[in-house]
């Protein structure tokens, strides 16, 4: 029952977490943004959308379907804040 629990739990941990990171990690702008935050950022919002679609697509219940929703939103929003910066490539 907890390597269930542990697998669960690894698959909604990015889109749960990852994709608001991600975001707000995007938003704060200093003036000179580190090579590794902008890979940082890209990881977990490609994470995050990756798992998004695959929670919205699979359709388990309506609470996986909204962290679904709630990652993918938030992945794509900090890639589209990265790209309007003109930083989306490290």
């Amino acid at each position: 029952m907890e390597s269930l629990v542990l697998l669960v739990s690894i698959i909604v941990f990015p889109a749960m977490f990852g994709g608001p990171i991600a975001l707000l990690l995007s938003l704060y702008r200093p003036a000179g943004m580190s090579n590794f935050r902008r890979i940082f950022i890209i990881i977990f919002a490609i994470l995050s959308s990756i798992v998004g679609i695959f929670l919205l697509v699979e359709n388990v219940s309506r609470g996986a379907n909204i962290i679904g929703a709630l990652g993918l939103s938030t992945g794509l929003g900090s890639l589209w804040q990265l790209k309007k910066n003109g930083k989306l490539t490290p």
